[in-house]
């Protein structure tokens, strides 16, 4: 089938990783949900004519959706407490959000919908099984190495659950257009970037772990570049213009590495521009997922029916029958006669 108007909802929206992928699969993102405003501007900064609900999920509700048909769901809830890094520091819990993703889809019932995580997230087994066992849902899953499409590496789980039957291929089936073949390509001209007295210490050995340097003419991936907004010193690049010919990376850099358009803003201090790349969705693994959707899309003869409610009725006890009478009753009783010592008559001249 054609889809009139290719209408996508992005929960979760970080800057928009997410967002701009689908764009270039010819999606039109119509709605997102975000709480963090810096990543709210950031978002409003570069899709002026998305309709943003700014706040936490738990005050969404079905009102504040817009009034478009929106068959498209791209649902990429925190993952801080579902990495293996998390293990290490006995936070590898998990979270509740997961559930209030599930509010969404059983809600809306959208013909698509798109659950991104890291690898760790399919650890934990109930979660994975609710969106896996959903009823009038097919679960299609895919883990995904960012490194295939850019030089990234970012390990993701990708859920694609379908109100219909559809083999998808694998996301590398796609056509992939990488920005360079060797990290010099990902890199500005003339980054000029800020480096705390931090680095020189882990430069100098006074921490435990010792930074990793990377060369400009590198072509295997680089690491993901976890935490970086609060520690830019474990990952550096070699710059013979610095003073120890060493530097951290430039914000455009990282951008790049996950594959956003050059001209791409971010809004925000330092810190929380590094952290709002590193958490978002590469822009070149979302495109796959739109094209795939694309293609999921073509395939189906219809949309498939949405189930509705079957109506809401508010059953109410005797007791609130007699309160209600009895203040309704109050309301029309006769009023007190007014005191005619107690009224004044003002002048009228």
């Amino acid at each position: 089938m054609e889809l009139l108007h290719r209408h996508s909802v992005h929960v979760f929206a970080g800057c928009g990783g997410d967002i701009c992928g689908v764009q270039l699969a010819g999606w039109q993102p119509r709605f997102a949900v975000e709480i963090n405003a810096h990543r709210c501007r950031t978002l409003r900064a570069n899709h002026r004519r998305l309709t943003m609900f700014e706040g936490p999920i738990q005050h969404l509700t079905l009102a504040d959706y817009p009034g478009v048909p929106l068959p498209f769901f791209f649902l990429t809830f925190p993952c801080d407490h579902y990495t293996v890094a998390a293990n290490m520091h006995h936070t590898w819990t998990g979270d509740s959000l997961y559930l209030e993703a599930l509010r969404e889809i059983v809600l809306r019932f959208p013909e698509l919908v798109c659950i991104e995580n890291v690898w760790g997230f399919r650890k934990f087994r109930r979660v994975m099984e609710t969106f896996r066992a959903l009823p009038l849902y097919h679960c299609s899953e895919f883990v995904v190495e960012g490194s295939d499409f850019t030089m990234q590496r970012k390990k993701r789980v990708f859920l694609l659950l379908h109100r219909q039957p559809f083999a998808f291929p694998p996301l590398d089936h796609y056509p992939r257009n990488p920005a360079g073949r060797v990290l010099r390509d990902y890199l500005e001209d003339n980054a000029a970037v800020e480096i705390p007295a931090y680095v020189y210490a882990r430069l100098d050995g006074t921490y435990r772990d010792r930074p990793l340097i990377y060369h400009p003419d590198r072509e295997e991936p680089v690491n993901l570049f976890t935490n970086y907004g609060r520690d830019r010193s474990l990952f550096l690049v070699e710059d013979a213009r610095c003073p120890r010919g060493v530097r951290p990376f430039s914000v455009r850099e990282v951008a790049n590495l996950h594959g956003f358009e050059p001209s791409y803003q971010f809004c925000g201090p330092l810190g929380e521009s590094y952290d709002m790349i590193v958490d978002s969705v590469m822009p070149p693994v979302a495109r796959a997922i739109g094209l795939a959707a694309n293609d999921y899309f073509h395939a189906i003869a219809r949309l498939a029916d949405v189930p509705h409610a079957q109506g809401y009725r508010e059953v109410v006890s005797s007791r609130r029958r007699q309160e209600e009478r009895e203040e309704a009753l109050s309301i029309v009783q006769e009023p007190e006669p007014l005191n005619p010592h107690l009224i004044q008559q003002p002048a009228l001249w």
